[in-house]
């Protein structure tokens, strides 16, 4: 029997979280459930799910949707308050019955060291992330949420090398110096979502969206920073097709010509996604992808507003830009297979018919969810080189805050991935190993190869407090030059976003 959760879900978005989500993922990808997965973050109210889930162990059913199902009632002492808030439920709850509001502080404290770093001035690495995270719905239609984060960091060499080399921390946007080689930087997301009715959902915001259901994604990612935009989203057929516009507003970070304002302003872009995901048997997902870089200035200045980016309905934009210089189109394809085993296959392909010939990427990935407690992931993708850019065109690059809104390594390079998670209770345990081969700058083979772990211990399951314990071992090798990292680390942190470090 399959159920929709739509009776106490309100129009908020589930976080998008990987590891938060693997119990939900567990439930979302069962044979008989019909949520559409593909295009994320997932819609509370669009949840589609099967009341069937007696294979999952009790500590998952305790944790399945546990973000979305609201706080119990308030207890009556400032201990039991106390208790409540830091091991079970969101820090302040206000519920009026049509007006529900959480607030949650949100931290980062990382401490470390990167072990194969003998240099006699190294300093300790360490992150301190404080800011607060606040979610609310008015009525049954209506939600919101906003988060903010103030952070001060010392990071490994190789990540204070990509910092240095591109000016913005992996997903969290620009920095500036903190101290002498320490960064300083801010980030923030909020969204507003409203459903006129159980079909439609309407979000503007400023934050990330993912496409596909692997670790990776080819198509849009949630590597980059946030970004403004505009999304529709449109459930019909019974709920077998669901179609996704989402409209952005995308930075490169090279500055205009001096004008008027002390400081020259950066170089915008704009970004017009159509992804339509067709449920066509309980155990086939396809999906239609199709992404257009709309050029809205140049060497001139800003050009005027092209009504294309309004357009609703797939692939008219590629028809009438193609794959060209000014305005131009990515397309893709995404499935997913359901085995009745506990077992989903998924893949993608991209194409960019560009100015430097015809580019593609693919990815297969499997995952197997069938033990209880249990997820075990493997994934191979691989990209050609250029596949997403428009040779001369600065302007028309696939990418936002200097890093891909696709794959992390961009383009040109072929990598496995395998995952291991388990969950027993509220503790938890992930180990993940990257193996690439890509190219360089200026053309240069280089060999990566990275093993990250890490142990954790839930504390609040609200809002995803943990302590863990973790390492990361990285190798990058190429003809001239290798690089060694071995960082160990302990931390406290509230993850509700991923952050990739391994690339």
């Amino acid at each position: 029997m399959v159920a929709s959760v739509g009776g106490f879900a309100q129009q908020q978005n589930l976080p998008l979280t990987r590891e938060f989500n693997l119990v939900n993922n567990k439930g979302f990808h069962d044979f008989n459930a019909s949520t559409h997965t593909a295009f994320q973050p997932i819609i509370q109210s669009q949840i589609r799910t099967t009341d069937e889930l007696n294979w999952l162990s009790d500590s998952e059913k305790k944790y399945f949707l546990t973000y979305i199902t609201k706080a119990d009632k308030k207890p009556k002492s400032f201990g039991g308050w106390l208790n409540q808030s830091f091991f079970h439920q969101h820090f302040i709850v206000v519920d009026t019955g049509n007006f529900y509001l959480t607030i949650d502080p949100m931290i980062n404290l990382e401490f470390g060291e990167d072990l194969e770093d003998k240099s006699a001035k190294k300093e300790k690495i360490y992150t301190n992330t404080r800011g607060a995270l606040v979610k609310g719905n008015i009525g049954s239609k209506f939600s919101f949420q906003t988060a903010f984060y103030e952070n001060q960091a010392f990071t490994p060499n190789y990540i204070s090398n990509f910092v240095n080399e591109t000016g913005v921390m992996p997903g969290q946007g620009r920095v500036k110096r903190f101290k002498k080689t320490g960064y300083d930087f801010a980030y923030s997301s909020a969204y507003i979502s409203y459903s006129p009715s159980k079909h439609f959902n309407f979000q503007l915001g400023n934050d990330k969206h993912f496409i596909g259901d692997g670790y990776r994604s080819l198509l849009l990612s949630d590597a980059a920073t946030n970004y403004p935009y505009l999304k529709a989203t449109v459930l019909f057929a019974k709920d077998k097709l669901q179609f996704t516009k989402l409209h952005a507003d995308l930075t490169n970070l090279e500055r205009r010509k001096a004008g008027s304002v002390p400081e020259a302003l950066f170089k915008r872009k704009s970004m017009s996604t159509h992804y339509v995901n067709w449920l066509a048997t309980k155990w086939l997902n396809i999906g239609l992808f199709e992404n257009t870089i709309w050029q809205t200035e140049d060497s001139t200045g800003t050009l005027p507003f092209n009504f294309s980016q309004l357009n609703p309905i797939p692939f008219v934009n590629t028809l009438t830009t193609g794959f060209g210089k000014n305005n131009h189109s990515v397309v893709g394809i995404n499935t997913k297979i359901k085995l009745p085993f506990k077992t989903i296959i998924y893949n993608q392909l991209v194409y960019n018919g560009n100015s430097n010939g015809a580019q593609i990427g693919y990815q297969e990935g499997i995952a197997f969810y069938g033990i209880k407690n249990l997820t075990l992931q493997g994934e191979f993708n691989t990209v050609a080189p250029n596949t997403y850019e428009v040779k001369d065109n600065n302007y028309q690059g696939y990418h936002h805050y200097n890093q891909p809104l696709a794959h992390p390594l961009g383009n040109n390079f072929n990598e496995i991935i395998g995952i291991v998670n388990y969950k027993y209770k509220r503790y938890f345990t992930q180990i993940k190993i990257n193996v690439a081969d890509y190219y360089t700058a200026n053309n240069q083979e280089t060999k990566l190869t990275m093993l990250q772990a890490h142990l954790g211990f839930l504390i609040n399951p609200k809002n995803n407090l943990s302590f863990l314990i973790g390492a990361t071992n990285r190798t990058e090798e190429a003809t001239t030059f290798s690089n060694k990292t071995n960082y160990v680390y302990f931390s406290i942190q509230t993850s509700l976003r991923n952050l990739y470090t391994d690339f």
